[in-house]
């Protein structure tokens, strides 16, 4: 009976009822990610996120999270970094400006939150676009091109993207379900196909994949907006080589969690990076 009733249809739509409901659900999270992102700067209480999408703050939490896959309170965390970093190449602003537009009361949690996810200071981001980037991706490719002997543990995978796309793809292991921060490990493809990372750490990793347009100065290796994202999945490196299913790269959706990964330390870090041919 209850399988059933979960799959009655809607009598204005004709469509299941269950299918319906997911779609509500979807709707109702993004309703409550629009409204965070117009109020960085003030605090939103999980009770306020909750009455927006119209349910229970224990059901909004579930829900939340089945869909993001983060607790609404850390996306709030990754959409406030994600914003710093953007004012912070694209303003003039203070840091200390920045640090009270996105929401922190207090500049050295900022600076260290902000620290602990980019691998640098703010400052040091502002420095750092004015260098020179444009052989960045050149000497990671001719890095890449060597293949070394196969370490164990193994993950081995294969990159699917849009005919249109054309970029360099970032593949990253990460402990949690966000690509944030520096990833356990890492590799790189200059377009789809197969991809290897060595030499991984025993236990269950997240798998993301980016696939950014070809970058023409430092900003846009920060401009995940147009990337293309994939992954997600949870895979465990034990012994021998770990096949993941492919991963195909898809537009962001307003659901995703912001991808806060410092590429161009990535592959200043070119040892490690690898693509396999």
């Amino acid at each position: 009976m209850v399988e059933t009733e979960s799959l009655m249809l809607d009598t204005d739509v004709g469509r299941p009822k269950r299918v319906v409901t997911a779609e509500c659900h979807t709707q109702a999270v993004q309703r409550v990610i629009n409204a965070i992102r117009g109020r960085l700067d003030d605090t939103i209480s999980l009770t306020e996120m909750a009455d927006l999408a119209h349910m229970s703050r224990f059901h909004f939490n579930r829900t939340f999270r089945q869909i993001t896959g983060l607790p609404p309170r850390r996306f709030l965390s990754a959409l406030r970094v994600q914003a710093a970093t953007r004012l912070l190449l694209d303003t003039d602003h203070s840091v200390t400006d920045i640090c009270l537009d996105v929401g922190y009361n207090s500049l050295g949690t900022f600076i260290r939150r902000f620290s602990s996810v980019l691998g640098m200071s703010p400052m040091r981001l502002r420095v750092m676009r004015k260098t020179p980037v444009n052989d960045l991706l050149m000497q990671s490719k001719t890095s890449a091109g060597k293949r070394s002997e196969r370490l164990e543990p193994s993950i081995v995978g294969r990159i699917a993207a849009p005919p249109s796309f054309s970029g360099p793809i970032f593949i990253g292991l990460f402990a949690n379900a966000i690509p944030e921060g520096a990833p356990v490990a890492c590799a790189i493809r200059y377009s789809p196909g197969l991809f290897e990372m060595a030499r991984i750490p025993r236990g269950p990793h997240y798998i993301f994949a980016v696939g950014l347009p070809w970058p023409d100065n430092m900003d846009d290796y920060f401009n995940h907006d147009s990337a293309l994202r994939g992954g997600g999945e949870i895979v465990r490196a034990d012994e021998g080589v770990v096949e993941c299913g492919e991963i195909c790269l898809r537009a962001g959706m307003p659901t995703d969690p912001p991808i806060l990964v410092n590429l161009p330390i990535l592959l200043g870090r070119r040892r490690g990076l690898r693509e396999v041919a």
